[in-house]
């Protein structure tokens, strides 16, 4: 959704301002999400939770546990089902959007239907956290230090003589390039995560930063 700055303001003062968080997993899109619903009193939708609640899950940690990774058996079509489902939480999730809104969306809502895509481009402001070099080593350890379900989407490879951890840390980096071409296009600004998780940056900084330069 294309704003001006001024449109930007004058849609949450009438409390018609969506905003939707798109970015890889563990970026800081939840965290941010949740630091502007609480801060400004937005509605705060979030996409995993329809998901794993609809698996009959009780946390993120189940979901995760449930998808399992890239080289257990049966990753792939568990994989599968979870585009599907994300498919149709995203599709709920935009539903249950009104007045000034939070969508934390997954991060593999680029593997989505591309009208799901579309719709949430029309719809919402679009805020991409972006994943910078220096995030690498940090995302590629919360793999498996803070489990999310992560789909790769035929981004893993198996190398010989690697162990399925080291396989993980291998292809890691080609995922993250792999997403960050998907993400920019549907953005109609970009962030990085070094900006949202400092720990001296203001609500009203925060907020300030997401809106149009003009």
């Amino acid at each position: 959704m294309k704003l001006s700055s001024k449109n930007y303001l004058k849609k949450f003062d009438d409390n018609e301002l969506k905003l939707a968080f798109i970015g890889m997993s563990n970026i800081g899109k939840s965290f941010t999400a949740k630091r502007l619903a609480k801060a400004f009193k937005f509605k705060l939708v979030e996409v995993d939770q329809l998901i794993w609640k609809r698996l009959g899950h009780d946390t993120m940690e189940e979901f995760a546990e449930w998808q399992g990774h890239p080289y257990e058996d049966g990753y792939a079509e568990r994989e599968q089902l979870s585009i599907e489902m994300e498919t149709h939480a995203t599709d709920a999730a935009i539903a249950k959007s009104k007045g000034n809104t939070v969508l934390d969306t997954t991060g593999s809502l680029i593997y989505v239907d591309p009208a799901l895509r579309r719709k949430i481009k029309e719809n919402f402001y679009v805020v991409h956290i972006k994943a910078e070099t220096a995030d690498l080593e940090r995302l590629k350890w919360d793999y498996f230090d803070n489990p999310k379900p992560l789909v790769w989407a035929r981004n893993y490879r198996e190398k010989p003589g690697l162990s399925d951890r080291e396989n993980i840390l291998e292809c890691y980096p080609k995922l993250l390039m792999s997403r960050a071409k998907e993400y920019a296009p549907m953005a109609d600004v970009t962030v990085t995560s070094r900006f949202v998780l400092d720990p001296d940056l203001t609500d009203e900084e925060l907020f300030k930063a997401l809106k149009p330069p003009r």
